[in-house]
């Protein structure tokens, strides 16, 4: 009985021995073990460095022709020729059409045969009155029907002329409305002619948004017909005023055209410059974090987590400019800043300076 009491307190006093080693951070053997203490989280941080960054608006519109014009026949008649087709490129002046041309020729020739009838009258009445053959209220008389007789040929003329159907700018006939033999009221369409060699990207902008733009800013266009590529024009009108339901404002932009690759119709998304922002704190939205004061972000001070609320300003895709919260020189935690807490003890695994414009990316 006492031996059995003597070993039990033996092997109490080795269990009270070995512990008492492992809190002093050895092994029973002798051999230094780890401090049994707060185990830092490991993180990756990129330094923050003043960088730019462009806010665009996005819009969706539809390309139109730069001039489009509806050419109709001022007089009616029977259409004599048609010298155009559907899709056909036409200069400044190009017949068009002629309409009643050989009756209004022939009313031309009347009223000049008696034009040349009334001027003779009118010479002959001056010599007449020079030599007091004639009152003054017969030379008068002569007067008015010359002067009568030019304004009658003058109109004949007119009417030849404006018989005679011509583009009135250069560009694309869309289709031919007349064909020859038909009868035309005054008023009647021809065609209408596109101008293409530029066209307008028209979209809206919202009266969130108008105050920032004004004609002369840049825009980037990009439609369907050519995925990937992109086309620079610059903004040539902002309407005065909203329309429609949708309270926007009217928005051109002016796009070369040369190579006639973009036609009139297709669906375009604009992208205006809205501000171009440069000597700014930029980071991506993924290394945020919502807490309960708001937006928050990470960074490194010593070998401690800084929980950092931040004031979010303009922003471009994932990238948003930081107006208050973060500052140039600063480690930010772009991984493993889940889950920390303010003061945290923090190991950094990947350090990374950011490059100029790259902060935050």
């Amino acid at each position: 009985m006492t031996t059995m009491t003597i070993s039990i307190r033996t092997l109490l006093l080795v269990g009270a021995g070995l512990g008492a080693a492992a809190c002093a951070g050895g092994r029973a053997d002798g051999i230094p073990g780890e401090t049994q203490g707060e185990i830092p989280a490991p993180v990756s941080v990129l330094q923050l460095e003043p960088a730019g960054l462009t806010e665009h608006l996005e819009v969706s519109g539809l390309l139109e022709p730069w001039l489009e014009v509806d050419v109709t026949s001022e007089l009616g008649g029977r259409v004599e020729s048609v010298g155009f087709g559907d899709g056909q490129r036409v200069a400044e002046g190009r017949v068009l059409a002629r309409v009643g041309t050989d009756l209004l020729e022939a009313a031309r020739a009347e009223a000049e045969a008696v034009l040349l009838g009334a001027q003779a009258d009118y010479e002959r009445a001056q010599k007449l009155f020079e030599r007091e053959a004639i009152s003054r209220q017969q030379l008068v008389s002569a007067t008015s029907v010359y002067e009568a007789a030019k304004a009658q040929a003058e109109q004949a003329r007119l009417r030849v002329e404006r018989s005679v159907v011509r583009a009135p700018v250069s560009g694309v006939a869309l289709r031919r409305e007349v064909e020859a033999g038909e009868v035309l009221s005054p008023g009647a369409p021809v065609t209408t002619l596109h101008q293409l060699h530029r066209l307008k990207a028209a979209g809206g902008i919202p009266e969130s948004d108008v105050a920032a733009f004004e004609v002369g800013d840049e825009a980037v266009v990009e439609v369907d017909a050519y995925p990937g590529e992109t086309f620079s024009g610059r903004i040539h009108f902002i309407g005065p005023a909203a329309a429609g339901a949708s309270r926007t404002f009217p928005v051109e932009v002016a796009l070369e055209n040369a190579d006639g690759r973009l036609r009139p119709g297709m669906i375009a998304r604009l992208s205006l410059v809205k501000q171009r922002l440069d000597g700014v704190v930029v980071i991506d939205r993924d290394v945020l974090q919502d807490r309960d004061e708001g937006r928050a972000a990470v960074v490194v001070e010593g070998e401690s987590a800084r929980i950092r609320p931040v004031t979010l300003g303009a922003s471009e895709g994932n990238r948003v400019v930081v107006e208050s919260g973060l500052a140039p020189g600063e480690w930010l935690v772009i991984s493993g800043q889940r889950g920390l807490a303010d003061g945290q003890k923090v190991e950094i695994v990947e350090r990374r300076p950011a490059l100029p414009g790259e902060a935050g990316e």
